[in-house]
């Protein structure tokens, strides 16, 4: 859970992720987000992590599905 969704927030946030990930030897290529992700997509790329991001109204199907079978 993170206190906003400012940029620099998700930022902060994702870095944390892809440490804990890559800390245990497994590679993050791919980060699949809404329009939020966007602004960081530049950022990523120099990590060699694709952002894929959708409009601002629209969602990620696969995401979604997965939160409906949660």
């Amino acid at each position: 859970m993170i206190k906003n969704e400012k940029s620099a927030t998700i930022m902060k946030s994702l870095q944390q992720f892809i440490n804990a990930y890559q800390g245990r030897g497994l590679n993050i290529k791919h980060i699949l987000g809404d329009g939020q992700f966007k602004y960081i997509r530049k950022v990523m790329e120099t990590q060699r992590i694709m952002v894929i991001d959708t409009g601002w109204d629209e969602h990620v199907p696969e995401v979604e599905r997965y939160i409906r079978t949660i």
